[in-house]
């Protein structure tokens, strides 16, 4: 997979994405299962895009913290509150990956090793925020903000996928990221046009600077470790889909 073929993937995701945000009543559960199966993608990937050692037992980590993430988020309880369950998800998986590095009986590189699992372990920890932010924008009727944020994303990545040079690309992704989400939030929910361009540079630059640097990898264009780099911007913008549904009008 070229590095050009990277970004349309993670726009495809994206643009699912926006579908789910319109499904309706189910569109927490439904999001909360195409979370938990994009964090299942990531764990797979992450190990090769940071060429760790026991990629096996790394990518169980990360796909149990991120569906963790997903289901205690789906199901509420009086007693954990849906943010704790992220932090609670993410905390066992920070504790499962010192687990798993000192069970592991090839000792080399146990530093790199256990940095890139707990670093994996929050991005797929924080994938969660999309299904909260779902549920609480479906409870108020404002899904469309999360169709915006994610159109927006999807725009993003796919003006990433072309030949132009770096810089340009950057601008020019940004610009279009920011555009659709301003004008989708602006027009569907009468947000205030300043509010919503500077959602749109949010969501448009974060994944930009997202795609960007899990791309930086040496191996990032080889087949597997690709498509973490098509899913770390789409798993990290949920944290902004959550904000913007707490803090905007």
């Amino acid at each position: 997979m070229t590095a050009p073929e990277r970004a349309p993937l993670g726009a495809a995701l994206a643009l699912l994405l926006t579908l789910i945000s319109l499904t309706g009543p189910l569109s927490p559960v439904v999001m909360a299962t195409f979370v938990a199966l994009l964090t299942v993608l990531l764990g797979i990937a992450w190990p090769g895009l940071l060429e760790l050692r026991s990629a096996v037992g790394t990518a169980v980590v990360m796909a149990g913290t991120g569906i963790a993430g997903a289901v205690i988020v789906s199901a509420p309880s009086d007693r954990i509150a849906p943010m704790t369950g992220i932090v609670m998800a993410c905390a066992v998986g920070v504790f499962a990956s010192f687990v798993h590095q000192m069970l592991r009986r090839d000792r080399r590189d146990l530093t790199a090793s256990l940095t890139g699992t707990v670093a994996g372990v929050f991005a797929a920890g924080v994938a969660a925020c999309w299904v909260l932010a779902q549920a609480q924008a479906a409870a108020e009727g404002r899904a469309a903000l999360v169709s915006a944020i994610a159109a927006g994303l999807a725009a993003t990545l796919l003006i990433n996928a072309t030949a132009l040079p770096a810089g340009l690309r950057f601008v020019l992704s940004a610009g279009a990221g920011a555009g659709v989400t301003a004008a989708l939030a602006s027009a569907l929910l009468v947000v205030s046009l300043p509010l919503a361009i500077g959602l749109g540079l949010v969501v448009a630059i974060g994944g930009s600077c997202a795609h960007l640097l899990a791309g930086s990898s040496l191996v990032a264009r080889e087949p597997v470790p690709s498509l973490a780099v098509a899913v770390v911007p789409v798993a990290t913008i949920g944290v902004v889909a959550h904000l913007a549904v707490m803090l905007l009008p």
